[in-house]
């Protein structure tokens, strides 16, 4: 009986190891994606390459703030606030003299 009992014992540091162990690998996943890429909203894909793509074409007074806007929307969306993100982005677009692309912008508003 003391055996059986030894074994129980163990059973709660075993498991503890194996929880612990799958919570690193699932962290460890989730870690080599942005958070952006990952949520598939279209303000953190397809809005934040347009703003990206409209930064490094504009002229050189307007391409530092661009891309500061561009930077701020990438951060809001690795933080899960893809609202403010947008803002910056479409900021980004406006400070570069390109308009958001209609069909995109139409799939947003879904």
């Amino acid at each position: 009986m003391a055996n059986q009992l030894s074994s129980f014992r163990r059973f709660p540091a075993a498991f503890a190891i194996v929880a612990a162990s799958a919570l690193a690998f699932t962290g460890l996943i989730a870690s080599t994606t942005p958070a952006y890429a990952q949520s598939g909203d279209y303000r953190c894909a397809g809005l934040a390459d347009q703003a990206v793509t409209a930064a490094e074409g504009a002229n050189a007074g307007q391409k530092a703030n661009a891309k500061r806007f561009v930077s701020t929307g990438k951060k809001l969306c690795e933080a899960g606030n893809e609202r403010a993100a947008a803002k910056q982005f479409r900021a980004a677009l406006k400070v570069a003299g390109v308009a958001e692309v209609e069909a995109d912008s139409q799939m947003a508003s879904r």
